[in-house]
């Protein structure tokens, strides 16, 4: 009896022992996959110009179809001044809210900390915004595939004076909740955020 207890004993212990390795083996290789993930991305992003991330973009299942700057003097509907973009729905869902990014840049195609109007503290080189459309207001409640959405508004200070602007879709969503995040988000801030713009390639 105190034979095959023992034997036991030893058998869950083994048993254990197995699952704290298999455990630890597959923790290792989550581990290992994420950093190859942030190590290829980062390579991704060294290696890759404005003009070829620019490309990649315009093939997504959304993207920004053209951006805009706004001058509140010239407009008698704008309070302040703004970037604007176009997104276009390239998928096969109809969206419903999504996110964008926006980096902006002098006439010297330096980096511009983007603030908004009365905004406290010093601004950020990349700023997001969220739309979605069932709670904005209006008939429009999705953008349907293949259809753009005009203007999106991003209010800013006019000091220092936005020239160019570099925007990307970062995630969406459908009617049905299926969610979509940018696959080249990190690579888009990387090339944009806080980095001069480089000169494009003739």
């Amino acid at each position: 009896m105190d034979k095959r207890l023992n034997k036991n004993t030893i058998i869950i212990i083994i048993l254990v022992a197995l699952i704290a390795i298999a455990g630890a083996v597959l923790a290792a290789t989550v581990v290992a996959q994420k950093n190859d993930e942030k190590t290829t991305a980062a390579t991704t992003a060294q290696a890759i110009s404005s003009a070829e991330l620019d490309s990649l973009l315009e093939q997504q299942p959304m993207f920004t179809d053209g951006v805009k700057y706004f001058y509140a003097s010239s407009s008698k509907q704008l309070e302040h001044d703004a970037m604007g973009a176009t997104v276009f729905n390239n998928s096969d869902v109809d969206i419903q809210s999504f996110t964008i990014a926006f980096c902006a840049y002098d006439e010297n195609d330096n980096p511009i900390r983007i603030k908004q109007p009365d905004e406290s503290g010093d601004g950020a080189y990349i700023r997001t915004i969220s739309y979605d459309l069932s709670k904005v207001g209006g008939d429009k409640k999705s953008i349907k595939p293949q259809e753009s959405f005009d203007n999106v508004i991003f209010y800013v200070s006019n000091d220092p004076q936005i020239v160019t602007i570099k925007a990307c879709v970062k995630t969406y969503t459908s009617v049905d909740n299926i969610s979509w995040d940018n696959p080249y988000y990190s690579t888009f801030k990387t090339v944009y955020s806080g980095q001069q713009l480089q000169p494009e390639q003739e």
